[in-house]
């Protein structure tokens, strides 16, 4: 097939488009920036474009007129500004279906979501495809949206689907890298005093793509939805073992913060960042995230309907990530 990847130079996308092309798909991966692209050795024919929410996205007349996928990963997480969170992952999502449909009448479109979508669930209650969605953050909220328009405007003869991942962990990931530098340093900051104890489903960005392969692979007559996660549920405090016994640390103090001073810290570093540039993962925003207390959901409809098999655990998928890791000198 050809298949066209957005967010091709990103953790998931650079993943996916390698192991398109190793199962003989012709992609074509479109990059923001082409030394970038050249840099991380990005598979594929290189679109130099970008995804726009307020104009036509003209690279698309760059594309073969026989196109039969479009697996749409781009978007962001992380951003100091609510909107942007809805001008990337929303508004550009209902740009980008609305350019492809001009030049498409069949076609594949596969959305790479969020369990942020769906909000966080209660412990020991993983949520399933069919929950109501409750997203507590804007970038929960952007996704919702960006599904929303993924199942009105995309025409009724295309196959869609959507994947919504929760914890992705794996090499290249630059989210997890955070913990394991602290857990490095042997000194872990927990959110909330009972922090320890929250709950998460993950999955390894490996399973991840076979999911996403999997899908795209498949004909649905309606819009489909699937989890793409392991079904080992996991809590903080198992996570920071796993990377500790990886990185071969003995002790590891933790220092767990109240939520409330979660929440003043959050809105003081959202405050300043209007006059000054702050990188930092800690807004608002994501402090609604944080301090849930479970973050689960169901993968069956994935291993029955797409016959995916979750062969990465906690322990596998903290061991590649570690060496990859240290591979990159991102941690000593």
């Amino acid at each position: 097939m050809n298949i066209l990847i957005t967010g091709a130079t990103g953790f998931v996308g650079s993943h996916l488009s390698e192991l398109l092309e190793k199962s003989g798909h012709n992609v074509f991966s479109l990059v923001r920036n082409a030394k970038k692209a050249k840099e991380f050795n990005t598979p594929g024919t290189h679109v130099l474009g970008s995804l726009a929410s307020n104009k036509q996205n003209e690279w698309i007349s760059e594309l073969p007129e026989k196109l039969d996928a479009v697996i749409h990963t781009a978007g962001i997480v992380h951003s100091m500004n609510s909107e942007d969170f809805y001008k990337i992952n929303s508004i550009a999502t209902q740009r980008l279906i609305l350019d492809l449909k001009e030049k498409y009448g069949q076609l594949k479109f596969v959305l790479i979501s969020s369990l942020a979508s769906c909000g966080p669930s209660k412990r020991g209650e993983p949520l399933s495809e069919v929950d109501i969605p409750n997203p507590v953050s804007d970038y929960g909220k952007s996704k919702k949206l960006a599904e929303r328009f993924t199942k009105e405007l995309c025409p009724e003869n295309w196959s869609v689907s959507i994947i919504r991942p929760p914890m992705v962990i794996g090499p290249r990931d630059p989210a997890v890298l955070d913990i394991f530098k602290m857990i490095n340093d042997s000194f872990v900051v927990t959110a909330g005093m009972d922090g320890v104890n929250n709950e998460y489903s993950f999955v390894c960005v490996y399973d991840l793509i076979q999911t996403i392969k999997s899908a795209v692979e498949k004909d649905f007559e309606g819009p489909e939805i699937f989890f793409s996660a392991h079904p080992q549920i996991i809590t903080t405090q198992e996570l920071y073992k796993s990377i500790q016994r990886n990185l071969g640390k003995k002790r590891l103090i933790n220092l767990p913060i109240p939520s409330t001073l979660i929440r003043v810290v959050a809105t003081l570093i959202g405050f300043f960042s209007k006059f000054m540039k702050i990188d930092i993962r800690l807004t608002p925003d994501k402090a609604n995230e944080l301090l849930a207390s479970a973050w689960c959901c169901q993968s069956t409809k994935s291993t029955e309907t797409l016959s995916q098999s979750y062969e990465w655990d906690l322990d596998k998928t903290i061991a590649a990530t570690a060496k990859d890791y240290k591979e990159r000198n991102w941690i000593n």
